[in-house]
């Protein structure tokens, strides 16, 4: 075990992450270093021991059970996860029986607090395997994705609450931590759907006094995230589902048109069918090539009181952050000048690809928002936008390092026939 520590402590104190790789890749067959990894790592793993209680003052009674060794004192802490006062006396007795400058690391590692500098997933790079993952599908900012403007897209409505998702028989956080006391929505999908099926989806507020969004959101997460306050406040919206087996995997077999049609529609049907309060299906907006939508739905989250909307790609689920899904929150809008225009390129050559504009004394190009008959006029007859003030959406105003302005994915509206002048919202 001495030598376990040593390495451990190498890996914490060197800051480079290749070095870290490094060392626990000279190390994948030391099978203690192994399971001491997985014991710190693995979030399934849970000791009930906090540093408040290893140091909580007990009496060690002389009939109490002595483990002298670290590798036993994992496996009893595997079953024995209480933080009763017998559990903490085991350990207690276990540290006092270690010498002094090893203490601290086994308190570190019992509670799970030793800052190793690297997380299960360089581990699992290292060692393929070694620790059990918990990833769900994550979304993509729809600024940082370049959609092609004429491919399958889903919007549904942006969920405000807390991400949850169901496997078998429990509700896990994207951490991987169990929810607890969602034994109302858990009876309900058992009622559906059974054990077999992986779903996805938000805790939501039921929000019976029509509370804003904001507000629903903050006193959703709160009972959600609450040890101690009754959950039956709580409902569980769906977005997506398909067999848990293919979670497990990391990607579904079917793209996500198909998860919607087949699984969730379903799941809807189902809902109806047994009265059932507790889940329901994210409502859905539209579906189809028509990229005009995002617009008209995004002004309708804006007047509803939504926190945005959602994009899905017509793709697998993947366990891991995609630009598949998408994620469209409130815009602002402001007037601006076009000075000049950009050839396109690709489908758009020989078109308009982009405006370039002047917002606050900065230069900003304008790719978005256009139809192919807008690209086509505006190439040909530039007169007609250049020199004109134009109606732009955008997500937030940014600065760079050099105090530059500009703003988020710009998207055109509309040309200002009737005004001359630039505003700013």
């Amino acid at each position: 075990m001495v030598e376990v520590i040593k390495i451990f402590k190498q890996i914490q104190e060197t800051s480079s992450l290749n070095d870290k790789r490094a060392i626990i890749t000279a190390n994948k067959d030391n099978e203690l270093f192994k399971k001491c990894l997985k014991f710190l790592l693995d979030n399934n793993i849970v000791t009930g021991i906090s540093n408040k209680k290893i140091n909580k003052k007990l009496v060690i009674t002389k009939n109490i059970e002595i483990i002298c060794n670290f590798e036993t004192i994992m496996e009893y802490l595997v079953n024995n996860n209480s933080g009763k006062d017998s559990d903490i006396s085991i350990i207690q007795g276990f540290i006092h029986n270690q010498s002094e400058e090893h203490r601290e690391f086994y308190k570190q590692i019992i509670t799970k607090t030793f800052k190793l500098g690297a997380d299960a997933k360089i581990v699992n790079k290292c060692i393929p395997g070694l620790i059990p993952t918990f990833d769900v599908m994550l979304g993509t900012t729809i600024d940082k994705v370049k959609l092609k403007g004429d491919e399958w897209i889903s919007i549904s409505r942006k969920l405000n609450g807390t991400r949850c998702a169901f496997i078998g028989n429990k509700c896990m956080t994207r951490q991987g931590k169990e929810y607890k006391g969602l034994d109302h929505i858990i009876k309900d999908l058992h009622k559906l759907i059974g054990k077999d099926m992986f779903v996805d989806g938000e805790l939501v507020y039921k929000n019976k006094e029509n509370l804003s969004d904001s507000e629903a959101f903050q006193k959703g997460t709160g009972i959600a995230m609450s040890k101690d306050i009754d959950k039956t406040d709580l409902k569980f919206v769906v977005f997506d589902m398909f067999p848990l087996e293919e979670f497990w995997r990391g990607k579904s077999n079917l793209t996500y048109s198909y998860r919607k049609n087949y699984y969730l529609d379903e799941l809807r049907r189902e809902i109806i069918r047994l009265s059932v309060e507790n889940v329901e299906i994210v409502q859905m907006c539209y579906e189809g090539t028509d990229h005009t939508e995002i617009w008209k739905w995004l002004d309708y989250a804006e007047e509803n009181d939504w926190e945005g909307i959602i994009l899905n790609l017509d793709t697998p689920y993947e366990c891991k952050r995609s630009k598949s899904l998408i994620k469209v929150k409130k815009f602002f809008s402001c007037d601006i000048k076009c000075t000049d225009i950009e050839e396109g390129s690709g489908r758009n050559k020989g078109t308009l690809g982009a405006l370039v504009c002047d917002y606050k004394g900065f230069p900003v190009n304008v790719g978005s928002g256009f139809s192919d008959s807008d690209r086509k006029h505006f190439w040909q007859y530039p007169e007609d936008i250049i020199g004109k003030i134009i109606s732009v959406k955008y997500k937030e105003e940014t600065r760079n390092k050099d105090g530059g302005i500009s703003i988020q994915f710009p998207v055109f509206e509309a040309v200002r026939f009737d005004k001359s002048e630039p505003s700013y919202n």
